[in-house]
């Protein structure tokens, strides 16, 4: 009889334990979505002469989903609604507001998910002229300790309305995603920086960027390639949080910033020369978020990448000038770039100057100066340029994907860059902080220089926009 009992009360107690596990286990890992290439080709066809995918993007915080879609104008509902069980019972709705697309026949429909909490599974679904569509499920992963995933140059589609190009670059997006988050089953959210798509006009551009399934549970955070301005469907498909329109920016010119857990990010929009609006944004966002212990820059193209861009003129004069001083004003602890499809990272990297050495696999604290991540590309990859004196890692190979990974836990950062075909670990620094922020934006010499920079800026955003419109666009 005792045995009995003390067997019941063991059992007993090994269930509350198993509970307690299970209710503070992580989310589970994505699910495996691979195809081949046949099968990629089915799936293409069947969905590419639509633009009515969902983008899910990351929100003002790591509570919050934004989630933007096209529908048909006479039957648009800007809703969506959350469950936490796939039978949506119980499901509360949200409401958002309805946009004019690029045609007439349709809207864009934005909405604002909150109240999101970490390591939690939601189904969502969106309401699409005729009611509710399908059901997508969406994991949260940690809040202050978690993990980003940055592939950069994405570039889907070619110089024209080409569907085979679309179809075969599409393949390599849904290949490296797969990859990357099969062997990170922990990622949090996208970032990339920039040129997500080629002509920045065609809808079917974004409709093939958004095919992955993945990304109905991954959210996204793009920043503006020089590509992605060659149009202005960037503005159609796409829902940042805290957009920064400010003063002098035109057009599709825009910034946005975000913060998860306790890193704050700046997306800059490097093909405007506004050197105002992009440091009013910064501080908008820095004096918005004083509890930030990390600070990420994103900006398309390579002040300090791997491949031949940085020699460029005007990544060497403008882009420097007007980005180099916000990210020492601002004490930003990492940039990521694309734009060359090289991949690499620099040394630390101050005032123009390498501040400090940044050698692969090491750990470094409190370092001064800003290490630049320069991701390659999806479309097609290029060699690095020989002897750039800031890198202090570059790959080799010009026929490979790469994605890099950021890990942030408790005053760590930590960078791995991986093979996007195997996930082999190709460089990894890791960067422990425990120094606070040494903000001289507000009153310093270099803030005095930089209302010159503000001026110049402004005159060549007057000459940038006369080449622009003799050349038909953005290169």
């Amino acid at each position: 009889m005792i045995v009995k009992k003390v067997l019941k009360l063991s059992a007993f107690v090994l269930a509350l334990i198993m509970l307690a596990q299970a209710a503070s286990a992580p989310a589970a890992a994505f699910e495996s979505m691979s195809m081949t290439r046949e099968e990629w080709d089915t799936y293409y066809g069947s969905l590419r002469d639509e633009n009515t995918l969902p983008t899910l993007c990351t929100g003002a915080d790591e509570t919050q989903l934004n989630i933007t879609w096209h529908t048909d104008r006479e039957t648009a509902q800007a809703k969506v609604q959350v469950a936490k069980n796939a039978l949506m019972n119980n499901a509360v709705t949200f409401t958002g507001e309805i946009k004019d697309a690029e045609n007439e026949n349709q809207v864009v429909c934005r909405v604002v998910v909150t109240g999101i909490e970490e390591n939690s599974t939601y189904y969502y679904r969106l309401f699409t002229g005729e009611g509710y569509g399908e059901t997508y499920k969406y994991e949260s992963k940690g809040f202050k300790n978690h993990k980003a995933l940055v592939v950069g140059d994405i570039q889907i589609g070619g110089q024209q309305d080409n569907s085979e190009e679309q179809s075969r670059v599409g393949y390599n997006w849904l290949c490296v995603l797969d990859e990357a988050l099969s062997k990170n089953p922990d990622i949090s959210y996208l970032v990339s920086p920039g040129d997500n798509t080629s002509t920045g006009r065609m809808a079917n551009e974004w409709q093939t960027l958004l095919m992955p399934p993945q990304l109905r549970s991954l959210p996204i955070a793009l920043a503006i390639g020089n590509h992605d301005k060659k149009g202005f469907a960037y503005n159609y498909y796409t829902f940042m949080p805290n957009e920064y329109y400010g003063k002098y920016f035109e057009g599709l010119d825009r910034d946005f910033w975000f913060c998860y857990g306790d890193v704050l990010y700046l997306f800059f929009d490097a093909t405007s020369g506004s050197a105002y609006d992009h440091f009013g944004m910064a501080r908008e966002a820095v004096e918005s978020n004083p509890d930030a212990k990390w600070r990420v820059a994103v900006m398309h193209q390579a002040l300090y990448g791997a491949g031949f861009s940085p020699y460029d003129p005007e990544t060497m004069i403008l882009l420097n000038g007007v980005f180099q001083p916000i990210f020492d004003m601002f004490d930003v602890d990492l940039v990521l770039t694309g734009h060359s499809h090289a991949q690499g990272r620099s040394h630390f990297i101050r005032g123009g100057a390498v501040v400090g050495l940044a050698e692969s696999g090491g750990t470094f604290n409190n370092p001064r100066g800003a290490v630049y991540i320069n991701s390659n590309a999806v479309c097609n990859q290029a060699k690095p340029a020989p002897l750039a004196p800031w890198l202090a890692y570059s790959f080799k190979e010009s026929d490979v994907t790469a994605y890099s990974t950021l890990e942030f836990t408790e005053g760590s950062l930590t960078v791995k860059t991986m093979r996007g075909d195997n996930s082999e670990l190709l460089d990894s620094i890791t960067i422990n902080k425990t120094k606070d922020f040494n903000d001289s934006y507000k009153f310093s010499v270099k803030r005095l220089l930089y209302y010159i920079v503000e001026m110049l800026g402004l005159l060549y955003m007057k000459i940038d926009a006369v080449v622009v419109r003799i050349r038909g666009g953005h290169f």
